[in-house]
């Protein structure tokens, strides 16, 4: 597809897929919880991502993808509403996240993500800071999880 398409409307078709789920699931938070810190102990597609790169390694689509929604956060005015992304199915994760919070009420900011392997972590230092956390704090969450979400409901006037 990103071949065919490009990266933005492979984006724009991870994020559509994520947010149909979301609305077929209906309003929640998957994951555990403490507090306002919503986390996945679980890698979403940990095991599809891990077979699929055993057998056909990472193609640079994957990477033309990554590049491309991390050029989007760049130059967005709200680069905290973005996926501190590990992989591209993390825009899938995070379209369906954010949209089963919005269907509930909430917002959430994704803070941290780790790889299924757990070598490789990223943080979104602008959702961390929009949140007043700090990056150890969500470092610590991530020891047990591999996405790390923080939950707000945005006041009602």
């Amino acid at each position: 597809m990103v071949d065919r398409d490009g990266p933005l409307e492979t984006i724009r078709w991870l994020q559509d897929i994520g947010e149909e789920l979301a609305i077929l699931e209906g309003p929640g938070f998957e994951g555990a919880r403490e507090d306002n810190i919503n986390y996945l102990p679980i890698c979403p597609f940990g095991s599809e991502i891990t077979e699929f790169l055993e057998i056909y390694k990472s193609p640079t689509q994957f990477d033309d993808v990554i590049n491309k929604m991390y050029e989007l956060k760049k130059d967005s005015d709200n680069p905290w509403d973005y996926p501190a992304l590990i992989h591209v199915l993390g825009i899938l994760q995070h379209s369906y996240s954010r949209k089963r919070a919005e269907l509930a009420g909430a917002e959430i900011y994704n803070l941290g993500s780790k790889s299924q392997s757990g070598n490789l972590v990223k943080y979104n230092e602008e959702a961390i800071k929009k949140t007043g956390m700090t990056k150890e704090e969500v470092r610590k969450v991530l020891d047990k999880a591999f996405y790390v979400y923080k939950i707000e409901y945005p006041e009602k006037e």
